[in-house]
Parts: structure tokens; C-alpha cells; sequence
């Protein structure tokens, strides 16, 4: 097998493959009463899900027209900050003791509505940075069908299977999670190889980014949330929300959809760097809330 059949297999199989795995075993974890989650703590939950659909965006559209290096790494950054949260903001979210039934919810929403608004992102990222620089062909409908393929279809297919087969379900999803993981962080090593040239020249330029679209979105949402009137366990839910993100899905169409790996790195560079952020924010909030927990509050 040459390198060029390796980064057509990562590209065409590995990376979408791990992440249908990943999203059936998602689906495997939920139940009916998470949907009827979505009807409670609407407050907070419209606020959380219309801060998600423009915060992030503007401050990543910020970042790539001011500070992004090249334009592969700009889309990168707009495809980065327009993703939704990950599912792992609902693990902090309960580690932080905050609102779990928040978290999830605006997490099944912002999914839902990813699949519609993020090929509207990626077409605006890639004609206005890559217009003159690059023949980017990727038909807008197409993209509807890849993303929903990989992320709301195969999470209904678990979502059945837990309905259908409860005790399977449980059973079967930790060992499905777990090999999918493993083949989607492989993957990401072998982008992040193809990369090095590119990824040494503009290492820093990539951290301190990253850094910067974390910090913000953190101070812009908990100055927000301040002058709102939510709880202590509120606030860390819509905090946490907007650190983590489905960076996976993102480096699906960087990767398979466009056919840039160079695209890809800011959401690579993000894993780690996200993950230390939440890792703070989670200390943080646990030790503010021992004292009262549930009383309008800040973090």
C-alpha cells in the first residue's frame, strides 16, 4: 500500500467509518425522556443554544480574518467555531455538578441544527478564503447528505437499538465507543504526519488561536450569563457547551468532503487544548459550588 492509498482510506473509510461508530454508540445511550429534556429549563436552554449559533461563529470569523495564517487555516478555524458541542460537555457538565439535563439537551438541538446551517459556513468559509486561491468544487446539497449521513442517521439507528434492544444497547456501546475512539485518534496521528511541514511552520500561530477562541467565547458567554439571572448549575452547562466541540465531524469535511488535511489542524490543535480549558473550568465551578449549590450565582 503506498501513502497516497493510506491517505485515501484514512479519508474515504477510517475517519467517517470511526465517526458513524462513534454516533450509533451515542445513540445507544439515549432514551426517550432525554427528548422530553429539551421541553424543560427553556430559558436557559434558548439562550444556550442562540449563544452557540453566534458567538462562537463571530469570534472564529473574527480570528480567521484577522489572525489565520493561510487560508486552508481560516476555513479551518470558521468549520472549528461553527461546530456544535460534543457530547463529552455533558460528562463535564455532570463532573462540574452543573445542569446534565441542560447540557444534553442543547446538545441533541445544536446537533440537529448543525446539519442544516454548517454548509452555509463551509461554502462562505471556502469562496471567501479560497475563492482566488483554490478550485474548491463541493455541491451545497451534497453536503447536507454527508454531514446527516455520518451524524443524525447513524445516532437513530442506536437511538432504535436502545429502544429495541435496552440491554444489548448498553452492553454493546462502551466496546463500540471505544474501538471507534481509537480509530479516530489514529487517524487523527496520520493527518497530523501528512502535516508536519505546515503544522511546523505555523505551531504557534495554531496554539495561541485556539487559546484565544477558548478564552473568549468562555469571558463572552459568563459575562452574558452574569447579567442573565441563571443558576450557578446553568451557567457551567451553557459554559461547558461552548468549550467542547464535535471537532470529529469537522475534520470529516475538511478531510473527506474538501479534501484539505491542511484544513483540519486548527480542530486537531483544539482537542487538547479545549480539553485543558474544560479541565479548569470544571475545577473551578466544583469548588464555587460546594458551598450552595441550585442559587442564581456566577462562575
Amino acid at each position: 500500500m503506498t501513502y497516497a492509498d493510506l491517505m485515501a482510506l484514512l479519508g474515504n473509510w477510517l475517519l467517517p467509518g470511526s465517526l458513524v461508530a462513534i454516533m450509533v454508540s451515542m445513540g445507544l445511550s439515549l432514551t426517550a425522556d432525554d427528548f422530553r429534556q429539551v421541553f424543560r429549563n427553556k430559558r436557559a436552554l434558548i439562550f444556550g443554544v442562540c449563544s452557540m449559533l453566534v458567538v462562537p461563529p463571530l469570534i472564529g470569523l473574527g480570528l480567521a480574518l484577522t489572525v489565520a495564517p493561510t487560508a486552508a487555516l481560516a476555513v479551518g478555524f470558521i468549520l472549528l467555531a461553527t461546530t456544535p458541542g460534543g457530547m463529552l460537555s455533558n460528562l463535564f457538565t455532570d463532573m462540574a455538578k452543573g445542569d446534565l439535563a441542560l447540557s444534553m439537551s442543547m446538545t441533541l438541538i445544536l446537533s440537529m441544527i448543525y446539519i442544516f446551517v454548517v454548509p452555509f459556513y463551509a461554502h462562505f468559509a471556502l469562496l471567501h478564503f479560497m475563492g482566488l486561491a483554490a478550485d474548491v468544487q463541493v455541491p451545497l446539497a451534497s453536503f447536507f447528505w454527508d454531514i446527516f449521513s455520518i451524524t443524525i442517521l447513524p445516532a437513530t439507528v442506536g437511538f432504535a437499538i436502545r429502544a429495541w434492544r435496552p440491554d444489548f444497547a448498553i452492553w454493546f456501546k462502551r466496546y463500540l465507543k471505544n474501538t471507534a475512539t481509537i480509530v479516530l485518534f489514529s487517524s487523527f496521528g496520520v493527518i497530523l504526519y501528512d502535516q508536519v511541514p505546515v503544522l511546523r511552520e505555523n505551531l504557534g500561530a495554531l496554539f495561541w488561536i485556539t487559546v484565544a477562541l477558548n478564552l473568549m467565547m468562555v469571558v463572552v458567554v459568563m459575562t452574558i450569563t452574569r447579567f442573565a439571572g441563571f443558576t450557578r448549575r446553568e451557567n457551567v452547562a451553557i459554559g461547558i457547551e461552548h468549550l467542547m466541540r464535535q471537532e470529529g465531524t469537522a475534520i470529516f469535511i475538511a478531510v473527506s468532503i474538501v479534501g484539505n488535511n491542511e484544513m483540519s489542524l486548527p480542530m486537531i490543535m483544539n482537542t487538547p487544548v479545549a480539553l485543558c480549558f474544560v479541565l479548569l473550568f470544571v475545577t473551578v465551578a466544583r469548588r464555587m459550588g460546594q458551598p450552595g449549590q441550585g442559587t442564581p450565582a456566577t462562575i
